[in-house]
């Protein structure tokens, strides 16, 4: 079994969130274009599907990132943004060390 880097970041999206947009959103290719603006930035980032997130906006989607077994609060996407709202959370969550 291989584990994954202690220093991959994973990106959590709502699959209902993706479901319930417009078309027009181009929410099909969205959880892409979150993992290339957040590879941007140099740290490894995997993008998965995720049930409800308890936050069920209009037009947006919910994503919660995990780093290091850490979850960080939940984040509304504006899906024309391709995720850039996820990168004032980085290094998300704090990745000090007690």
């Amino acid at each position: 079994m291989s584990e994954t880097s202690t220093q991959e970041t994973q990106a959590q999206v709502c699959h209902r969130c993706l479901m319930r947009l417009e078309t027009s959103a181009g929410g099909v290719d969205l959880p892409r274009r979150i993992r290339t603006t957040l590879a941007a930035q140099g740290d490894p980032v995997r993008v998965s599907l995720t049930g409800c997130l308890g936050w069920c906006p209009v037009g947006r989607v919910s994503v919660q990132l995990r780093r290091d077994g850490q979850l960080s609060e939940v984040v509304l996407l504006d899906p024309a943004r391709d995720g850039a709202e996820l990168l004032t959370h980085l290094p998300c969550p704090s990745a000090e060390t007690p």
